[in-house]
Order: C-alpha cells, then structure tokens, then sequence
C-alpha cells in the first residue's frame, strides 16, 4: 500500500519510451516514430548492444 500511495502523483505524467519522454497523438505516430528509428544504422546497433547489455545482466542475476 505504501508503494501505491507513493506513486500516486506520478499517474499522469508522459510514459517513459526508450525513446525518452515524448507525448505521441496516436498509435500510428508511435509506430511511425519506431519505424524511422529502425532504418538508421546507428540506432539499430545501439539498441541490439543494449538489449545484450539487459541480457547478460539478467542472465548473471
């Protein structure tokens, strides 16, 4: 209960995205935004190196 009350404020803020803090209109703005994302080169191998990252850490827990 106390973990509840503590993020009651925190309801309406703008979620989190691993493109940073971002209000999308719609679905298919979102969807658009991570399918420019996915053409870059240099964004494709940063998010492969980080899902790696989450990965190795999960499986040495």
């Amino acid at each position: 209960m106390a973990r509840r009350l503590a993020n009651k404020g925190r309801r309406n803020l703008p979620k989190t995205t691993e493109l940073g803090r971002k209000a999308f209109s719609s679905t298919e703005a979102r969807i658009t935004e991570y399918k420019d994302r996915i053409r870059d080169r240099n964004y494709l191998n940063f998010a492969i190196d980080r899902i790696a990252i989450e990965l190795t850490h999960f499986l040495t827990k």
